[in-house]
C-alpha cells in the first residue's frame, strides 16, 4: 500500500485561507458563503512505497460558477492558468485542485461532518480528465471548510485525523481535509477518500521532534 505525505508551503496556506474567507465574507458582490476553487502547483517525490507531496501555490479561480453549496470552474480558465504558470514557474506542477465549503455555524459543521468530502466531491475529482492525465501517479484534492464561531477563544491547532486540520483564526474556524487519487491494479480511479486515509496531512512537521530522533551523529 503506498503512504502519502502532504506538506504545504506558507504560501500556500495563506492564499487557501484567504480565499475561502472571501468568498465566505463578501461572496461574488451578489450572494456571501459561497464555494470558491482554483488550482494546485507543487511537487511530488516518490520515495518507495510513499509519496512526498509539497504544495507550493495556488490560485483562486474568479471566473468559476460560485454557490452556496457548489462551485464550478470553467476549463478555458484552468487551462489558461496552467499555462501562465508553466511560463511563471516551469518547475512546479499541477497537481490538482482546492475547494471551500462554507457553514453558518460549527454546529452545522460538526453535526453533518462539513469538513468531509461530499459525494459530488469525488465524483467530479475522478471525472476530470485533464487533471488525471497531467498525474499520471494520482491528483490530489483539498477542501478549506470555514464557519464563523459565536465566542472566540485560545485555541491551537488540531489534527482530528491523519488527513484533517483543524485551527482558528479570529472569530473564523477552519478544517483542511486532503485526499490523493491513484490507480487500482485494475487501472480504475480511484481516492484515498475521508477517513481511514493513508494521507497524513504534515502541517506541524517543522515543529514536531519524534522521541529519539537525532540529526547526525
Amino acid at each position: 500500500m503506498v503512504d502519502y505525505r502532504v506538506r504545504m508551503s506558507d504560501r500556500f496556506l495563506e492564499a487557501a485561507i484567504m480565499g475561502a474567507i472571501e468568498a465566505y465574507c463578501h461572496g461574488d458582490g451578489f450572494q456571501t458563503e459561497i464555494e470558491t476553487i482554483g488550482p494546485i502547483w507543487g511537487h511530488r517525490r516518490i520515495s518507495g512505497d510513499e509519496h512526498i507531496i509539497f504544495l507550493e501555490r495556488l490560485a483562486v479561480s474568479l471566473s468559476a460558477d460560485r454557490q452556496t453549496d457548489s462551485v464550478t470552474p470553467k476549463a478555458e480558465a484552468t487551462d489558461l492558468m496552467a499555462e501562465v504558470m508553466e511560463r511563471l514557474a516551469p518547475e512546479l506542477t499541477l497537481l490538482g485542485d482546492f475547494h471551500s465549503h462554507p457553514y453558518k455555524d460549527r454546529a452545522t459543521v460538526e453535526r453533518i461532518k462539513g469538513f468531509e468530502f461530499s459525494p459530488g466531491d469525488f465524483s467530479a475529482f475522478l471525472h476530470d480528465d485533464d487533471l488525471w492525465d497531467r498525474n499520471p501517479a494520482g491528483p490530489v484534492m483539498l477542501v478549506v471548510t470555514i464557519c464563523r464561531l459565536n465566542r472566540v477563544h485560545d485555541t491551537d491547532g488540531k489534527q482530528l485525523r491523519f488527513n484533517v486540520w483543524q485551527f482558528d483564526l479570529g472569530e473564523f474556524r477552519f478544517w483542511i481535509n486532503v485526499c490523493v487519487g491513484y490507480l487500482d491494479k485494475q487501472g480504475q480511479r480511484q481516492h484515498t477518500g475521508n477517513k481511514r486515509s493513508n494521507v497524513w496531512l504534515d502541517l506541524n512537521s517543522r515543529f514536531f521532534n519524534i522521541s529519539g530522533d537525532r540529526v547526525g551523529t
